[in-house]
């Protein structure tokens, strides 16, 4: 389980919102479930500019020593939320698959070591 804390400038942190940051939150918690000490902070913003409002979400997860951030301006909270979400989910994809590159390369190494030790 993913320890968070959700803060509101500007906004309103309702049950609503709250809910639908977290149902958009398990889907990047799929790439943490090794890491029990893995934590997030999401920021909610509400500009009020003279023509338009403007919203920012801003995720920031912290696991493994690591730090992994995005962040999204939109015009309502809900699309600022997929927005950065989709963004966040593809850097921790991205360094999902750049750990098990690493990992299969290593163990190909150890197997060419093995074999040619063996001959």
């Amino acid at each position: 389980m993913l320890n968070y804390n959700i803060k509101g400038t500007g906004v309103d942190v309702s049950d609503e919102l709250r809910s639908y940051a977290e149902k958009k939150l398990q889907h990047a918690e799929k790439f943490l479930q090794n890491d029990p000490s893995a934590r997030a902070s999401i920021e909610l913003e509400h500009q009020a500019l003279r023509d338009d409002d403007k919203y920012r979400a801003e995720f920031t997860i912290f696991a493994s020593g690591a730090v992994y951030r995005a962040e999204s301006w939109s015009g309502s909270m809900h699309s600022a939320i997929d927005l950065s979400l989709g963004e966040l989910v593809n850097e921790l994809g991205r360094n999902k698959k750049k750990r098990l590159h690493i990992l299969r390369r290593g163990a190909a190494r150890i197997k060419d070591y093995v074999r040619g030790w063996s001959r």
